[in-house]
């Protein structure tokens, strides 16, 4: 049997579930049910339960990876450019607006750097196999 190659993927979902859903809510403690806060419980939520179901080679997992990825992806742009237009009004915790924007800007290139991965692995023949019978399409 061989390794699953997605096993950085899903370790890496489960430490920055375990980073940032309490950076999360201790950020956002005042509106913590409002929608600004709510998109990012529902994508690591999603990133968690997908992160199981590659765990257990669950044949539609890879694809729910690439669409997961997509969607943190997509929340992580709206997190920046919101962080970026509303600079001068600070942050919700009251931590200095440029911490926090250098804290998204990491998380945003991570999350690009993982959904690049996660196209291009669920393309692959056998998409749970370890290093790509196409070194091309590594």
């Amino acid at each position: 049997m061989n390794q699953n190659a997605y096993r950085t993927d899903i370790a890496g979902a489960c430490a920055m579930s375990a980073v940032v859903l309490p950076l999360e809510t201790w950020r956002r403690w005042g509106e913590l049910f409002s929608p600004a806060a709510l998109d990012d419980f529902t994508v690591f939520g999603a990133a968690m339960v997908v992160a199981v179901l590659l765990a257990r080679r669950h044949p539609a997992a890879p694809a729910l990876w690439v669409f997961v990825c997509g969607g943190a992806w997509f929340m992580m742009v709206l997190s920046v450019w919101g962080s970026i237009y509303s600079y001068g009004a600070g942050d919700p915790s009251g931590a200095p607006v440029a911490l926090v924007l250098a804290f998204k800007l990491a998380m945003f290139a991570l999350i690009g750097w993982v959904s690049w991965r996660a196209v291009r692995r669920v393309g692959l023949d056998d998409p749970y196999a370890g290093p790509s019978p196409h070194p091309d399409r590594a």
